[in-house]
């Protein structure tokens, strides 16, 4: 291909390693982003679970939560793992270069023909 290139596994056993091991990395940036949203939910509300507003010390708080959940994702986003276009894991992909995202085929073929 011009703009990409696709890396296809045809093999049944090769398709279901590399479909686990997705699943694997896909799980534990959940589990790790999950935590991170926890901890955000407890500095904007109280015991009670009513919202509270956030303090300079709590934005500042708030702030580097954003910046480690954005750690997990950005990678995750740019990775053959799971296709950029509709987060699908379990397809082969296609790398376009001009935009540095990975496709699932089918949506490669949609969006560049």
């Amino acid at each position: 291909m011009k703009n990409g290139r696709t890396i296809c596994i045809k093999d049944p056993k090769l398709q279901k390693i590399r479909n686990n091991l997705r699943l694997i990395i896909l799980e534990e940036s959940s589990r790790r982003k999950s935590e991170i949203r926890d901890q955000e939910y407890a500095i904007n509300h109280d015991k009670d679970g009513n919202y509270v507003r956030s303090s300079e010390e709590d934005i500042k708080g708030l702030q580097e939560l954003t910046n480690k959940w954005w750690e997990i994702e950005r990678p995750l986003r740019a990775s053959i793992v799971k296709c950029a276009t509709c987060g699908k894991s379990n397809k082969n992909m296609t790398y376009h270069r001009k935009d540095r995202t990975w496709d699932c085929v089918d949506c490669h073929r949609k969006n560049f023909g």
